[in-house]
């Protein structure tokens, strides 16, 4: 890392603190969620409602969407793939271990 490349965030320090506590807890209830919906969804195994005590309480059904398969485009088209793709650039952002 060179000094020119870096910006003193010493003001927004709490800031990236705080940062790291979220995403720590984002992570876990992340992880929390799937696990949770995951079970809901194997119990109601087809049915549309699953009730508590007599009362519907979640909701499951399919939808379709329409989607591009990139893979299957470039194979079949590949001018009109190429002629379709675009470069743009896209900011990134990392949080570095703490010191």
């Amino acid at each position: 890392m060179s000094a020119a490349d870096s910006v003193a965030l010493d003001d927004l320090a709490h800031d990236v603190e705080l940062l790291r506590i979220v995403e720590d807890q984002l992570g876990r209830l992340n992880s929390l969620k799937r696990s949770l919906r995951g079970r809901l969804k194997s119990r109601l195994e087809g049915h549309e409602f699953g009730t508590v005590n007599g009362l519907p309480v979640v909701r499951s059904w399919t939808d379709s969407r329409i989607i591009v398969v990139i893979d299957w485009l470039r194979e079949r088209y590949p001018e009109q793939a190429e002629a379709c793709e675009d470069i743009r650039p896209v900011q990134k952002f990392e949080l570095l271990p703490a010191a």
